[in-house]
């Protein structure tokens, strides 16, 4: 089995593919105007729809959620069925890199926890276009807490994501590609040990029994445990941030 399919098992079943917690999608939501019912969300890479499901409680905008992953998205869909709200939440299968959206079409676009999956900075600039004259864009973004930190854990993320930069970086990066920087904030640490982490190691036993012991699956239980190990040592000095921006 591929890789990524490996990876889209393990985390199917879990609440949630990243770091994150209702609470803190509430928080980042409340930095934005009120939405109203003729209002279009674009929910991007959205997994499971963790998130998704909480924008559809807080907010009456039409939100039509994607994802490259057909697991993720059927599990998504079938939320929506049982909940009774698909004449204002679609999903749809589609890559992140191919937004079949009409320009200035949007006024929210939300990515939690995805957007490294392009590139924070190629992912602001490729969507700005679909978004409406001062629509907000608002994305979580693992970041550097602190200009220094130890070699280990530099080396670490710097080979997992190389664009990984400080929260400086960040907004940096937000106003060259034409956005008003509105707020950030960290998430707690709860948000990866309790909504996230935690159901790693609840899962481990059975995903291993699922792939019949393979290497390929010892493999990336050890990477999992060494992440959990790296954000255990050094939380201090990463974390994911929430950015919301609106377009200029």
């Amino acid at each position: 089995m591929e890789t990524l399919d490996l990876i889209i098992d393990f985390h199917k079943n879990n609440p949630r593919q990243g770091p994150g917690s209702q609470q803190s999608t509430i928080k980042a939501l409340q930095f934005l105007p009120q939405l109203t019912l003729q209002a279009q969300l674009l929910d991007v890479g959205c997994g499971t729809g963790a998130q998704t499901m909480v924008l559809s409680e807080q907010t009456p905008a039409h939100i039509t959620a994607v994802d490259s992953s057909k697991e993720f998205s059927s599990i998504l869909k079938h939320k929506v069925l049982q909940q009774g709200i698909t004449n204002r939440l679609t999903v749809k299968e589609m890559d992140m890199e191919q937004l079949a959206f009409a320009p200035e079409s949007l006024d929210v676009i939300w990515a939690e926890g995805a957007i490294y999956n392009i590139g924070f900075s190629r992912g602001i600039r490729e969507w700005r276009p679909l978004l409406k004259k001062d629509g907000y864009l608002v994305v979580s973004e693992i970041s550097w807490l602190t200009p220094q930190r130890p070699q280990i854990v530099d080396k670490y993320w710097t080979e997992v994501y190389p664009e990984m930069g400080t929260i400086a970086e960040k907004i940096a990066q937000v106003e060259d590609a034409g956005y008003i920087p509105v707020a950030h904030f960290v998430l707690p640490e709860s948000d990866w040990t309790s909504h996230y982490y935690h159901y790693y190691e609840a899962n481990e036993a059975a995903f291993l029994e699922r792939h019949g012991h393979s290497e390929d699956a010892k493999a990336l239980v050890e990477e999992n445990r060494q992440e959990m190990k790296h954000f255990e040592k050094y939380s201090a000095y990463y974390n994911y941030v929430f950015y919301i921006m609106q377009k200029r």
